[in-house]
């Protein structure tokens, strides 16, 4: 049984700080998108009201992507003190018509990009021009961002929904620990825009087929098990698609779900499982994991990158890994660069012993919501963007902007 509870309560406004007047920021990213930039958008935006600042969204679907999640945006762009420009320079680049939807009028900008390897990606410089400030999850990212940055690089980790973690915490409680005969579920879920290569979901196979193996040696005793691989956008990947199956086909353990699945659907699978498998060559933060340990669900995941911004030893099974280089250019991960191989040997290992000690199983849970609950909190997280955009404003001939807030705004703090 998971133990803690659910401690992430709304800040509390005050009428004087209702009606006083505040900074105000236009935030602009793929806020309808149900993916990881869309999400990571979403994040940041409950930081900044966190922090007290405005937020007016403007949305930026993407055709490649499903766009069902909420926005209540202004029906039009109203003055600001801040355009914070959510989304890759590629994705702008890319995208038909993207550019020309924005509009970016206010005096300071701010750019929020994420990254996953330790080099700088080619042909991103193009991007830093306009913007007065880099945003970006994870120190691992704002390291290899800030290596060709000409304006302040600042790492500004995602602020998960606690509300839906802290419902999924509680599910998961109510459900207890799993009964004797069903099988360990092992979850997985990856995005193929993402690139196959860099989320390694034949790693993952790999590691469950070693560590459950359908033919047991005479007198070894194995649990029964299953994993559920989540496959985005497989309709645009149609031959990665059909790989992926066919490698899965022999074994009818292994259930591939290809469909796009909203929120409570995708909920149902964090509730169900058992451990969420993560054998990624490279993060820049891993939205995915750090909602499943705010969830009291285990996880086993490569101990390299981004996610140890939230994981640190003992939160998670770390899986060991070797720096390698990358063979073959796909997307912007550009041959010749390195990422991590993890150590399959080791994975199995450690899904092994969550599926087989339950004691484990338990603590695992309860460490990894606990060093998300302190790395993840929304008061450090809006503090630290309250410090950052203090700094910002700090800068000469934006003393008014910061003169313009009420004696009583967070902001004002920096004045000192």
């Amino acid at each position: 049984m998971l133990s803690g509870s659910p401690r992430h309560a709304p800040p509390v406004i005050t009428p004087a700080q209702r009606d006083a007047p505040v900074l105000t920021l236009n935030l602009w990213g793929h806020l309808s998108g149900g993916f990881g930039l869309g999400e990571g958008a979403r994040c940041t935006a409950r930081i900044l009201r966190t922090a007290g600042v405005r937020v007016r969204l403007h949305d930026l679907p993407l055709a490649t992507h499903v766009n069902d999640q909420p926005v209540v945006a202004p029906a039009r762009v109203e003055p600001a003190a801040i355009d914070l420009v959510h989304t890759n320079p590629n994705v702008l680049r890319q995208s038909d018509g993207l550019q020309e939807r924005m509009e970016l009028r206010a005096p300071l900008r701010i750019g929020f990009w994420a990254w996953e390897l330790e080099s700088f990606p080619s042909g991103w410089e193009e991007g830093f021009a306009g913007l007065d400030q880099l945003w970006c999850p994870s120190a691992f990212t704002a390291t290899s961002l800030g290596l060709r940055s000409p304006v302040p690089v600042t790492p500004l980790p995602h602020l998960i929904d606690w509300e839906r973690a802290d419902k999924l915490w509680e599910r998961r409680r109510r459900r207890g620990a799993r009964r004797q005969g069903e099988p360990f579920r092992c979850l997985f879920a990856f995005d193929f825009w993402s690139t196959r290569s860099r989320k390694n979901p034949d790693a993952v196979i790999d590691a469950f087929q070693l560590a459950f193996p359908r033919a047991r040696p005479a007198g070894t005793a194995s649990p029964e098990a299953s994993l559920v691989l989540k496959l985005a956008s497989s309709e645009q990947f149609p031959g990665a698609t059909a790989d992926l199956q066919q490698r899965c086909g022999p074994d009818p353990r292994i259930r591939l779900i290809t469909g796009h699945l909203p929120n409570g659907a995708f909920d149902r699978l964090y509730a169900e499982a058992d451990a969420l498998v993560s054998l990624h060559r490279a993060e820049g933060f891993g939205l995915s994991l750090a909602e499943a340990m705010a969830a009291g669900l285990p996880v086993v995941a490569t101990g390299y990158s981004g996610n140890l911004t939230f994981m640190p030893p003992g939160s998670a099974s770390l899986v060991p890994y070797q720096l390698v280089p990358i063979t073959a250019s796909e997307g912007d991960y550009r041959a010749g660069g390195l990422w991590a191989e993890p150590d399959r040997e080791a994975a199995a290992a450690a899904l092994r012993r969550l599926a087989g000690d339950p004691h484990h199983h338990a603590e695992l849970a309860d460490a990894g919501r606990a060093a998300v609950a302190s790395a993840l909190a929304p008061g450090r997280l809006a503090a630290m963007a309250a410090q950052r955009l203090g700094t910002l404003l700090r800068w000469a001939g934006r003393a008014e902007l910061v003169a313009a807030l009420p004696a009583e705004h967070p902001l004002r703090r920096l004045e000192a």
